[in-house]
């Protein structure tokens, strides 16, 4: 396989970066694979700082093969049968050598042909009579391809053939062999022809190519007769060939046609800087002789980014590319029968996830079990370092690997692979399973983390089912000078259950001549002990090993985690999610845009824009119809929803409702006052009705107007709905609550809760029978007579430092039922307050975040504070000191979500480095001991966020929460968890 594209390519988020050099090695068995500007090479590179290498482990066998000139220098490989040959250059010729299928050298060195100083790109194949080796050299006048014919000893059957020279660029070239001779492509970049286009290739270097091809038929005696270049396509996107018995298949990436563009996404243009470029999918035959198809649609749509892969799976032709159809990005895949019949139409090859990003597509062995390797990351799952790879720890991507057939049916079992480094890892077939090289952390199954573990290039072998036969970091005698581990490790390759992968040490490096383990061996070509770079063939045996693998089976991962990740929109920063469960197993999410005032000119003139209020229903069909409530929102004044039954017909069997209702409580913002508003929504999230619930004068003079914020709703099982947020029309934030009934009236009027001398903030309510418990975060000081029956935990601190409080209301009235008692008191800020119906009481969860970047009372997180839990009885009172939770790593919790049900479920969400991670634990009825956390996923956005997660119901199953997406647009998320 080859990926091909017009342009240097960035996938979006930093995850996959094309920086390392264009040195790479071909020919692994089966299809061949390779990198082009498009994709980065298989190249593992070893950190330059690293710990000492654990004492004990052996090393692999290994053969030095050859010195090279330069550390980076790329040499060619190819296996052909039980053979394999190399090819390199050194001292300005190309040579080879031919190795056998234990690894050692057979012969001497040979040499080829002069070699040009400038040779960007090679490739070298095996074909029946021989082998065939390609490449790009720069000239004086621009660039060639020059294409040269090997015997099976790798001796050339004469000099190196020129089948185009060209004053234009010629960026990629790969050579597809057959039972005649190959097929030889290469790319010729092209300038846009679309004005929009050329607007974006002014920010890029390059945005289409032209593909280019020659025959070359090889006969006997390894001859061969190159025709003169043809075209194969014009003006693509993106391209990736595939050799067949019949010569070759090409699956291209098409730019839109004028007017088909993809509509832009706000802060996502199309035409932005560092934007992927998105078009349809067709695919293309060639035979033998040169004769090209016409292009065959496949995907219309254009959405698919220039990440296309293709391989031949089952007598089918496979293709696999990043789609951006939907809002996130998705992993496809559509299968085309032989002569262009689309037999299995695109479709998402993976359950949602957020977004996600092609990785490979790796094509089973002739020997295997027809089955392809697909492989991708989650950008929303967990990284590497966090579970993946039998508890192997520090950072890494997280890299899935499914295997899948024809059909594009993903298998069942799935496993992680551990990658802390930027471009895809060396991945290829193995038999009837597969075999990966990546770069990990290097751990002994018998270490218990005393230290930071080295990064080394490490290899895995995988059965059919993905289980982990071997695996073991490639170290070999011949790079002793550095603990055994090589400067560069690529050209993994397998054949009839043997896999090997080429290594070479740094130059100046010293290399201990002949074999090493058990394999002993002969000495390695042109003086391997000088001052260049000495390149080993090393084995990569299925044995015993101390050493823990950076891969484990995903599919056996207990519960708690995430089964899918859906994003509800995208558009501007997200200030705060709410959520509420409707009968029939769905939800509704609502979601207020973070807008502040003045800072905005979006709005047209004349017209009055704050921040969006959105709604929309989420159910195991899918997502909704996304509904705009409002543009005149506040947010700071937040947003709740609230779901009732279907009302009750009355005597006359009128006034019944066929479903459920729910009520949205909100602050609109009108000529810069703030009001509370309800709105009634159907099933879908439409709106049926909607009044405002307060008229406070907002304006003062001489001052600022006061502000109504942070709503909560609940459902009063009356057949009504109680109201309660934070109002400074008194001065001071304090607690107001109103009740209203199915019609929006006010049954009760707006009520004040609490009366104290500084500011309250975040309310949250919840109807247990006959009373509406409400809890919020008060900056009043702990000696305060309201909070004297306080009956909480901990000793009250001098300073009004915000702890959280509590009040019982009788529903029907909102009168006060008793005193406000004070939850629990310390010197840190008390804040965003969750409330959750437990049977018996309530659970109360809050951040307690540390003033000053000290340590939490009680031990716990740094400076973002940690998570505090109290269960509460039927009368209010706490039921033992609360229960604290810290955030894994010393990390700060940034905020908590809760439900209850018979046990507690929960999301913490805290950010250990440069984004938030949500965490799943359980509380147990009268559970004293803090619960185990267990990550779900790492989000995209930034540490600073506050990602506002909530459950709709008291299951726990739905989580609905913010995000910014990998491109900076902010997202809603809808996360489906599965618990024990």
């Amino acid at each position: 396989m080859l990926v091909h594209g017009g342009l240097p390519w960035v996938r979006r988020g930093a995850r996959r970066l094309t920086g390392a050099s264009l040195a790479l090695l071909l020919g692994c068995s089966g299809a061949a694979q390779a990198p082009s500007a498009a994709r980065p090479a298989r190249v593992v590179k070893t950190p330059p700082a690293r710990s000492k290498a654990p004492e004990g482990p052996p090393l692999l066998p290994a053969h030095v093969i050859a010195e090279l000139e330069d550390e980076d220098a790329t040499p060619y490989f190819a296996r052909r049968g039980d053979e394999a040959l190399l090819l390199y250059a050194a001292g300005g010729r190309l040579r080879t050598r031919v190795l056998g299928a234990d690894g050692a050298p057979r012969g001497d060195v040979a040499e080829v042909g002069p070699v040009a100083a400038d040779v960007p790109v090679a490739a070298l194949r095996a074909t029946p009579q021989g082998y065939i080796a390609a490449w790009i050299e720069q000239t004086e006048g621009g660039r060639a391809v020059r294409v040269l014919a090997l015997d099976p000893a790798g001796k050339p059957s004469g000099p190196a053939s020129l089948v185009a020279q060209t004053a234009e660029d010629i960026t990629w070239l790969e050579v597809l062999p057959n039972a005649a001779g190959a097929l030889v492509l290469w790319e010729m970049p092209r300038e846009a022809q679309d004005s929009a286009a050329q607007d974006s290739a002014a920010q890029d270097s390059v945005d289409r190519v032209d593909v280019v091809m020659t025959v070359v038929a090889q006969g006997k005696g390894a001859a061969i007769k190159p025709t003169a270049p043809a075209s194969v396509a014009r003006a693509v996107l993106g391209w990736n060939a595939v050799a067949t018995e019949r010569g070759a298949a090409v699956a291209l990436v098409l730019p839109p046609a004028r007017g088909e563009r993809k509509p832009a996404r706000k802060a996502d243009a199309e035409d932005a800087p560092g934007a992927p470029k998105l078009g349809s999918i067709a695919l293309l035959e060639i035979d033998a002789a040169g004769k090209v198809s016409a292009p065959v649609t496949v995907s219309p749509e254009p959405t698919a980014q220039i990440d296309l892969e293709v391989a031949s799976v089952g007598g089918r032709y496979l293709l696999t590319w990043t789609d951006e159809r939907d809002i996130d990005s998705a992993v496809f895949v559509a299968a085309v029968e032989p002569g262009g019949k689309v037999v299995v139409a695109p479709r998402q090859a993976t359950p949602p996830s957020g977004e996600q990003a092609l990785v490979s597509l790796v094509a089973p062995s002739a020997e295997g079990g027809g089955r392809a390797l697909l492989a991708w990351e989650d950008l929303l799952r967990l990284r590497g370092g966090e579970r993946g790879g039998a508890d192997a720890r520090g950072e890494g991507r997280l890299i899935h690997l499914a295997s899948v057939g024809p059909d594009g049916a993903l298998s069942a079992e799935r496993a992680g692979l551990v990658f802390s480094a930027s471009g895809p890892p060396d991945l290829v077939a193995d038999g009837d399973g597969f075999a990966a090289v990546t770069l990990a952390p290097a751990t002994l199954k018998a270490s218990r983390g005393e230290a930071a573990p080295p990064v080394w290039p490490t290899f895995v072998r995988f059965g059919p089912d993905l289980s982990v036969r071997a695996a073991e970091p490639v170290r070999a005698a011949p790079f002793a000078a550095t603990d055994g581990v090589p400067y560069l490790v690529r050209g993994l390759s397998c054949h009839k259950g043997a896999c090997t992968t080429l290594a070479s040490a740094a130059a100046g490096a010293p290399a201990q001549q002949g074999g090493a383990g058990a394999a002993g061996g002969r000495a390695g070509a042109a003086g391997a002990a000088g001052r260049g770079a000495p390149l080993a063939l090393v084995s990569l045996p299925v044995r015993e090993s101390a050493w823990r693998a950076p891969a484990s089976r995903e599919d056996r991962d207990p519960p708690p985690r995430a089964t899918a990740v859906r994003a509800l929109v995208e558009g501007d920063h997200i200030a705060r999610v709410a959520a509420a469960e409707l009968d029939g197993g769905g939800a509704l999410a609502a979601w207020v845009t973070y807008f502040v005032e003045g800072a905005s000119d979006r709005a047209p003139r004349g017209q009055d824009l704050s921040a969006t209020l959105a709604v929309r229903a989420a159910s195991p069909g899918g997502p909704g119809k996304l509904n705009v409530i409002s543009q005149k929102a506040s947010s700071i004044g937040g947003v709740a929803i609230a779901a009732a039954p279907p009302a009750p017909a009355d005597a006359k069997g009128k006034g019944g409702a066929a479903q459920g209702e729910s009520v949205l409580a909100w602050v609109a913002r009108e000529r810069g006052e703030t009001q509370v508003y309800v709105t009634k929504l159907d099933a879908t999230g439409a709106k049926v009705a909607q009044k405002k619930l307060t008229t406070a004068p907002r304006k003062k003079q001489g001052g600022a107007a006061s502000e109504a914020s942070d709503v909560a709703i609940a459902y009063d099982g009356a057949g009504g709905f109680i109201v309660a947020w934070v109002d400074s029309r008194d001065g001071n934030a304090e607690v107001y609550a109103a009740r209203i009934d199915r019609a929006l009236n006010r049954t009760v009027p707006d009520r004040r809760i609490t009366n104290a001398p500084l500011d309250a903030a975040e309310v949250q309510i919840a109807v247990r029978g006959q009373e509406a418990w409400l809890v919020w975060s008060d900056a009043r000081p702990a000696g305060d007579a309201a909070a004297g029956a306080a009956g909480g935990a901990g000793e009250p601190s001098g300073e009004a430092s915000g702890d959280i409080f509590l009040a019982r209301l009788d529903v029907k009235t909102l009168q006060r039922i008793g005193d406000e008692s004070r939850l629990h008191a310390s010197p840190e800020h008390s804040r965003s307050p969750v409330l959750a119906p437990l049977e018996g009481g309530a659970v109360v969860g809050w951040v307690d975040e540390v003033a000053g970047g000290g340590t939490a009372a009680g031990g716990g997180a740094a400076a973002g504070g940690q998570a505090r839990f109290v269960r509460l009885d039927s009368g209010g009172a706490a039921q033992g000191p609360p229960l604290a939770v810290a955030a894994p790593d010393g990390a700060g919790v940034s905020s908590v979500a809760l439900a209850c049900d018979k046990v507690c479920r929960g999301v913490l969400a805290s950010a250990p480095g440069d984004s938030v991670v949500l965490n799943a634990f359980t509380l147990a009825p009268g559970e004293a001991s803090a619960p185990s956390l267990k990550p779900l996923a790492w989000l995209t956005g930034s540490a600073s966020q506050d990602v506002s997660p909530v459950f709709a119901g008291r299951s726990g199953g739905s989580l609905f929460f913010a995000d910014d997406s990998v491109s900076g647009a902010g997202r809603v998320r809808w996360m489906t968890i599965a618990w024990p």
